[in-house]
């Protein structure tokens, strides 16, 4: 395993070896070689990274991480993918592409056969995200791996996303603007080498077990099925109408126009990810652009998303924050994709009370009033607020739960059930670990424990199957929480940044299943405080 460093002023590169499983932590700690205080993110490194079980055909193995530093938070960052772009790596032979520096024009990093070099990207700069990947395979083979940026990264929009393989942002924290700002329009991925796998026998019973397991798994089989996990209407407070206001009228989207493909992960029967209107489809997009702003049709707003390069997540925090007509909702978003500022006063300086973000990053769909544990990982997670940060209350309900993950949790020595209200620091601490290993080792959380097929014993003997040596998911993910912690500290980030907005502690659910569901400040603080002790943050 190996990550190869590019010089972009020069285009010097060199291969250096990569522990840890590869990936996200070998990516943190290239960040903390070099970081030792305030620093812009297009000046720090920004990686594109597999891990080593990534490129080898079994189920939730095809997942790519960008880690970096992001303009949102000025702090660390880390956004995933799913799909074809870390089989990608691995056949470049590398494990992942570390960029240094900035170009002095716009370049394509191209990896092939364990090398990279700079090709001069002038006549891509400016496409859309589709057009630039069409073009891109043009030039370097149907076979090719393209992550490329679209106009917002290029304007350095501060949500800007990259796309993967056509269809699979890494849509977060707004790396694509890091691209922009190192004038990377692409890393192009060339090769057909095959990484090894250390016993085939043992992965082949782990993949056969989990396609056994997959019909009968609710979770897995509404992903699997139509339309998918991407479409889901819900109750009110469960999903963000009005920039959290509403809290009268459902959340979601749950109708969805005709199926047109399905945006596949190498190795995996899933098939989660599903192409609706043009853009495949993740489960936070139409919840944020739809019910959020008030647009009845959300896809289409959607399309644009992914074409320009923006996330759909900060994007829909910052407009309902802005208190955008939804029927002005379209025009904005193409000014906001060209580099304008149709905010007037731009994202960067919408009033505290109105937005919705944790350590300047905008919450997802889901809210914290209704699930206050998923509330604490928003607050604590180094990276900032992700919906999929940890597994969500609701699943752990005696009344709304899933019990065949509870012998996954009882292992973790949490006790389930219990009710969505409660707060449960060790429970939420646990979580974080779990889902962070699965980060570290590039395994999907979307097949994977406690509540989708593949069970902490497997993803354990499935990383073996590949590599020949068993991780500690739990230490691992303990060990990638710590580094992003510690980026943060070097970065003068404190512990004081994580709460949540004050609408979740002064607003009650005013209707329906979840009627009055609020925080409590004092206990949710409390909580706060006991997590960063149980995670060694302090």
């Amino acid at each position: 395993m190996a990550l190869i460093h590019v010089e972009l002023a020069t285009g010097h590169a060199q291969m250096r070896p990569a522990g840890d499983f590869g990936g996200p932590v070998a990516a943190l700690r290239v960040l903390l070689d070099v970081i030792d205080g305030p620093v812009e993110p297009a000046d720090a490194p920004l990686a594109l990274v597999a891990s080593s079980v990534a490129g080898v055909a079994g189920p939730g193995l095809a997942r790519c991480a960008a880690v970096g530093l992001s303009p949102l938070s000025g702090g660390v960052a880390e956004t995933r993918a799913e799909g074809p772009y870390a089989a990608g790596l691995r056949a470049a032979g590398v494990t992942g592409v570390v960029l240094h520096g900035r170009a002095a024009g716009p370049v394509c990093v191209v990896v092939e056969a364990g090398q990279a070099r700079l090709d001069p990207a002038g006549e891509f700069w400016g496409l859309e995200t589709g057009p630039a990947t069409d073009a891109l395979l043009a030039r370097y083979g149907a076979g090719a791996a393209v992550a490329v940026i679209g106009p917002a990264g290029e304007h350095g929009v501060r949500y800007a996303s990259i796309v993967t393989c056509g269809d699979h942002p890494l849509p977060r924290l707004g790396l694509g603007a890091v691209l922009g700002t190192k004038n990377v329009k692409a890393v192009v991925c060339v090769g057909g080498s095959t990484p090894p796998v250390v016993d085939s026998d043992a992965l082949g019973r782990v993949a056969a077990d989990y396609a056994a397991a997959l019909p009968g798994n609710p979770l897995t089989a509404w992903q699997h099925g139509e339309p998918g996990f991407g479409i889901w209407s819900a109750e009110p407070g469960y999903a963000t109408v009005a920039n959290f206001a509403d809290t009268t009228s459902r959340g979601g989207v749950g109708t969805a126009p005709a199926l047109e493909r399905i945006a596949a992960c190498p190795g995996c029967p899933t098939d989660c990810i599903k192409v609706y209107a043009g853009a495949a489809l993740h489960q936070e997009a139409l919840a944020m652009l739809g019910p959020n702003l008030g647009v009845a049709d959300p896809w289409a707003v959607h399309a644009r998303c992914m074409q320009l390069g923006l996330d759909p997540v900060s994007l829909g925090g910052t407009l309902a924050a802005a208190g955008v007509p939804a029927a002005e909702v379209p025009s904005v978003i193409e000014r906001i994709g060209a580099g304008g500022d149709p905010l007037g006063e731009g994202s960067a300086r919408i009033a505290p009370d109105h937005a919705m973000a944790s350590k300047g990053v905008e919450l997802p769909p889901f809210d914290p009033r209704v699930q206050p544990n998923l509330g604490l990982g928003y607050a604590v997670a180094p990276i900032g607020p992700r919906y999929d940060i940890i597994e969500h209350d609701l699943d752990f309900d005696p009344d709304e739960g899933l019990p065949h993950s509870y012998p996954e949790m009882e292992g973790l020595g949490v006790s389930v059930p219990s009710p969505r209200g409660e707060i449960d620091v060790i429970r939420t601490a646990q979580l974080l670990r779990l889902w962070s290993g699965l980060d570290a080792l590039g395994i999907c959380p979307y097949a994977a424990t406690p509540t989708r097929p593949l069970t902490l014993a497997q993803v354990e003997a499935l990383v073996e199957a590949v590599t020949g040596e068993r991780p500690d998911v739990l230490s691992l993910g303990a060990e990638r929480l710590r580094l992003q912690r510690e980026v943060n500290r070097r970065l003068r980030i404190g512990l004081e940044a994580d709460t949540l907005p004050d609408r979740f502690f002064t607003e009650p659910v005013a209707t329906g299943r979840y009627a009055g569901a609020v925080l409590d400040r004092e206990a949710f603080m409390a909580a706060v405080a006991a997590l960063h002790r149980e995670l060694g943050f302090m």
